[in-house]
């Protein structure tokens, strides 16, 4: 195996082992419906559809998936945290998931109506390969949808990504437990502020009010432990969707802060 695809198995297989159910991450199964709907992906997008989830982590989107009327849904990750969306998703008749690598899919060419990859491509060290590799996955008259982290800046980017190659030497437990302490220092309102200014020139800290302290510790230690991490633009993404040959692509959520979230869709 690749060293960049071991480590980041190593660090996505640690955070959804250690976050591989949805009452450690969100209050109510509600909450997850609500994240997700922030993605203003539009209905037919799953109704009856055969379904992808390209780097399920826990499996938390296969499951909105199933339950928004998707006929089929197929999940696939690198890491043990397939065992965890395999627990969460088993009550749900049409879910299979399944270990594998984003760059060396187990499907056949045009086999899927709706292709979902969320948080995922930008973690690849290649995120316009990764997404190609799934296009060639996409039916005549299907749709992608990405969601990846916006860029900052240069400068800001440039900052992250030093950030990112200290942090990446880090043992999983101890960045974790680092990850613990950045977010409990935002719950004390002096801490928090000073935080604040810090977080204009680099991202310490993933942290909303409306998520819970475990969801903020996890969205926390996503940002800093994996070993590649890219920032796009929508610009830049929609040029090259529309490369690979896609049409109709559209920003689903022009105000989610939580990065890009474009739909494509391949032409019959």
């Amino acid at each position: 195996m690749d060293e960049g695809v071991r480590k980041t198995a190593e660090a996505f297989g640690f955070e959804w082992t250690t976050h591989g159910r949805l009452r450690q991450l969100y209050r109510s199964e509600a909450e997850l419906f609500e994240e997700f709907a922030n993605y203003h992906l539009p209905p037919m997008f799953f109704t009856g559809k055969r379904v992808l989830d390209a780097g399920c982590g826990m499996g938390r989107y296969s499951y909105v998936a199933a339950q928004l009327g998707a006929a089929t849904v197929l999940g696939f990750d690198l890491h043990d945290g397939v065992h965890a969306a395999h627990r969460l998703t088993a009550p749900l008749g049409p879910v299979k998931l399944a270990r594998a690598n984003i760059f060396e899919p187990p499907f056949r060419r045009g086999s899927f109506d709706s292709i979902m990859s969320i948080g995922v491509v930008h973690h690849t060290g290649d995120a316009h390969r990764a997404i190609r590799a799934l296009v060639e996955l996409l039916r005549p008259g299907g749709q992608l949808f990405i969601q990846v982290y916006a860029s900052r800046g240069t400068r800001r980017d440039r900052w992250n990504a030093r950030l990112l190659h200290l942090s990446n030497k880090l043992p999983k437990p101890l960045l974790y437990a680092c990850a613990h302490g950045l977010v409990a220092l935002m719950y004390v309102p002096v801490a928090r502020h000073l935080m604040k200014v810090i977080l204009h020139y680099v991202t310490l800290v993933s942290y909303s009010s409306r998520r819970t302290f475990r969801r903020n510790v996890a969205d926390t230690f996503d940002w800093h432990c994996a070993p590649y991490k890219s920032f796009h633009t929508p610009d830049e993404l929609e040029r090259f969707l529309r490369a690979c040959g896609l049409t109709r692509i559209t920003v689903t959520n022009p105000g989610y802060r939580g990065g890009i979230t474009l739909l494509g869709e391949k032409p019959r």
